[in-house]
């Protein structure tokens, strides 16, 4: 027995029919299979990418600590320079203000009359035993005083 050809061409557009659905869902099943490998890649690469950047971070982190050290140990020993500097520098002033007035009582003591010296009448007067001296300076001039202290140096 012969298929009437509407059978025929009926059983051709099912097959036809059920070839499109049959590819439609081949296709859709490899888009979905090729879209999940394509996540799994990106999450890969997106995690190794985060792996990357987290150990970047984590050695910038160790550097910056590192540099951070670094100047304070500097900034330690600049404190540390300049705190001896001033040291020095503070011995160094008290070492010249001593030898200033050593040098400023040295220079008072010349005008001091030493026991021999008196002030008599506004003028400096030097004793020995019983005669007694008028000090006079370079020019001839007596030399003027006041208690126990001459305007000019005795020595």
């Amino acid at each position: 027995m012969a298929m009437p050809l509407s059978w025929k061409i009926g059983a051709a557009v099912a097959a036809l029919i059920v070839a499109v659905f049959a590819w439609n869902g081949l296709s859709q099943y490899f888009a979905a299979r090729q879209a999940d490998e394509i996540t799994r890649d990106s999450a890969r690469t997106a995690m190794l990418e985060a792996q990357q950047a987290k150990a970047q971070a984590q050695q910038h982190q160790a550097q910056l600590t590192a540099d951070l050290k670094q100047h304070r140990e500097d900034l330690s020993n600049a404190y540390q320079q300049v705190d001896e500097q001033a040291r020095q520098y503070r011995v160094e002033q008290a070492i010249r203000l001593d030898k200033q007035q050593q040098e400023e009582r040295r220079v008072q003591a010349t005008y001091r009359l030493d026991e021999n010296q008196r002030c008599e009448g506004g003028i400096v007067i030097s004793h020995s035993g019983s005669s007694f001296t008028q000090l006079v300076d370079p020019n001839g001039q007596p030399i003027p005083c006041q208690g126990d202290k001459a305007s000019e140096p005795l020595r």
